[in-house]
Order: structure tokens, then C-alpha cells, then sequence
């Protein structure tokens, strides 16, 4: 019977490790559609910031538009989509803690076989339990892997991000400049 309860916790484990990558797999996906959403915003951005070196004034071009609420949306969602990102990567470091849980409960069983003198009990209660670290390292291993892989793609969006964000923020702050120019005349 414990060896019954032995596996059907180690089909848990390579359950939740599919689970886990089903996670990350689609958080990153989502991103990754932020990513391409942002781009389509920053591209309706119209307008050039010009200065004029004589004055030492900066301004816009004569059409500037603007969509500060779609760009506010999109990080938002970005944001929220970042953080379940690491949510789901926090939870690799959990395999090899349930791997190390199912070899401890098939030992249990294990020496109470060596004190009845069942060693053919032991050697079942052993290599069951230790194929419960076998399946969470391996599930570990396997999502750091993937996770490790998606990292230069995460950092790249990012770095999109900030740069967008700053000159999207320079554009924000030109047009301001500009409109208090034309108040002022």
C-alpha cells in the first residue's frame, strides 16, 4: 500500500512540474504579446522633437498625438503579466523540496522493514522513495532550464520597455514644453 501512496505522490510531482511549466510557458507568451502591443502604440506616436539651438528652446513638430492611456494600460498589463512571471519561477525551487518530502515518507516504512527484518520491503521503500528526488530534481532541472532560456528574452523586453518609456516620456514632456510656449505668446 505505501508504495502505491509513493507513486501516486511522484505522478503529483511530474504533474505539477507540468503544471508549473504551463505557467511560465503562458506568462511568458503574454509578455511577449505586450511587448508587440506596445510597439503598435509607440508607433501611432506622431511627431519630431525639435530644437532650436539659436533660443535653447525645445518643442514638437506641428502634429503630435498622443495616447498616454493605451501606453498607462499596456505597462499595466505588462507589469501584472512580469509578476506572474516570477510567481510561477519562484515555484521551481519547490521540486526538489517534494522530492526530498516523498523520500522521506518512503523511508519511514523502509526501516520499520529493517526492524521486522523485510528486506525485500526495504529495497521497495527505498528505490520508490528515491525516485520521489529523482522526478523533483529532474522537474527542477527542467524548468530552470526553460526558465534560463526565456531570461534573454524577458531582459530584452524590458530593455524595450525602459527606452520606449523614455522616449515616449521625452515626447510627453516636449509636447508640454510646447503648449506652455503657446500659452505664453
Amino acid at each position: 500500500m505505501d508504495k502505491v501512496v509513493l507513486w501516486v505522490f511522484n505522478a503529483l510531482i511530474a504533474g505539477f512540474g507540468v503544471f508549473v511549466f504551463i505557467g511560465i510557458s503562458s506568462a511568458h507568451k503574454r509578455m511577449l504579446d505586450n511587448r508587440d502591443e506596445a510597439r503598435n502604440v509607440y508607433e501611432t506616436i506622431k511627431g519630431k522633437p525639435v530644437v532650436d539651438i539659436a533660443s535653447g528652446m525645445m518643442g514638437m513638430s506641428a502634429v503630435t498625438e498622443f495616447q498616454p492611456e493605451n501606453m498607462d494600460y499596456i505597462r499595466e498589463k505588462y507589469n501584472k503579466n512580469s509578476t506572474m512571471y516570477f510567481k510561477w519561477t519562484q515555484m521551481i525551487s519547490i521540486f526538489p523540496l517534494m522530492g526530498l518530502l516523498g523520500t522521506v515518507i518512503g523511508l519511514i516504512p523502509g526501516l520499520n522493514a529493517v526492524r521486522d527484518g523485510q528486506f525485500d520491503l526495504l529495497y521497495t521503500s527505498l528505490s520508490t522513495a528515491l525516485y520521489s528526488t529523482l522526478i523533483g530534481l529532474i522537474c527542477s532541472i527542467v524548468l530552470k532550464l526553460i526558465t534560463a532560456s526565456y531570461s534573454s528574452t524577458i531582459s530584452d523586453i524590458e530593455d524595450y520597455f525602459e527606452e520606449n518609456d523614455r522616449k515616449y516620456n521625452m515626447a510627453l514632456n516636449l509636447n508640454r514644453v510646447k503648449k506652455d510656449i503657446d500659452q505664453g505668446n
